[in-house]
């Protein structure tokens, strides 16, 4: 799903990591991956699920769970949200895709793009 076929007005993604539904600001998404084949890297950081091909291009994928340090089993990978975050492009594997929505919602936590890009690079 790219995000240039959301619908005018969208301003963000909800997602769901560790039963917790999250916000992410459209701007840093670049496209939704369903069903996308996780490559593992023997000797990765915990917070590293693997790498994943996007068009053409190797990206890492982080596991949100761990690299929140959130309680639970390791992220399965089944949806993953690409992001472009200072720049730098990488997957961030959630639990679930739940909505586009117009605007953040009250209450609503935003996903810490920053704290997952250190988990995953460093």
């Amino acid at each position: 799903m790219p995000t240039a076929d959301a619908p005018q007005g969208v301003d963000g993604l909800v997602v769901r990591v560790g039963g917790v539904r999250r916000y992410v600001a459209v701007t840093s998404v670049v496209e939704v991956l369903r069903e996308a084949s996780i490559i593992r890297v023997p000797g990765a950081v915990p917070s590293v699920l693997g790498m994943v091909n996007h068009r053409g291009r190797v990206l890492t994928v982080a596991d949100a769970r761990r690299a929140l340090e959130l309680a639970g089993e390791p992220t399965t990978g089944r949806e993953i949200v690409v992001v472009d975050w200072q720049g730098r492009r990488f997957g961030v594997a959630v639990d679930a895709v739940v909505e586009l929505v117009a605007e953040a919602r009250t209450g609503l936590a935003e996903i810490e793009l920053d704290r997952i890009a250190a988990a995953v690079f460093g």
